[in-house]
């Protein structure tokens, strides 16, 4: 995958953006209560870090594993689902994946155990 940005939404809509220009950071922007269907459900606090080279090519697998299995693709975004956003130079590449898939899981452990969640 040749990208300069990817963001993941997971089921609650919390965002990871992974970016690899100039230098290799995971961003975490979590839904705040105002923000989710509930009015009550809170994702946490806001993270930003630099990560290794190692940490980036381990979320990109997983990202690259649930990109490969077409099976788990779903056309709307539904609660649970996950969303994989690509961002190219002047395009976006959007998957849609099914609510608990092991893509999903795998995804988000990742995501989790690089921001320390």
């Amino acid at each position: 995958m040749d990208f300069k940005v990817c963001r993941y939404l997971d089921g609650s809509g919390n965002e990871y953006i992974i970016n690899n220009e100039p230098k290799i950071t995971i961003e975490y922007n979590p839904v705040k209560p105002l923000q989710s269907s509930s009015g009550i459900y809170d994702g946490g606090e806001y993270v930003k870090k630099d990560i290794s080279e190692l940490q980036y090519n381990n979320i990109i697998s997983t990202l690259r594993e649930a990109i490969e299995n077409r099976d788990i693709y779903i056309d709307d975004r539904v609660k649970g689902s996950g969303m994989i956003i690509l961002q190219e130079k002047n395009k976006e590449i959007v998957y849609i994946l099914e609510p608990g898939s092991k893509e999903i899981e795998n995804i988000e452990k990742s995501l989790r155990d690089t921001i320390n969640l």
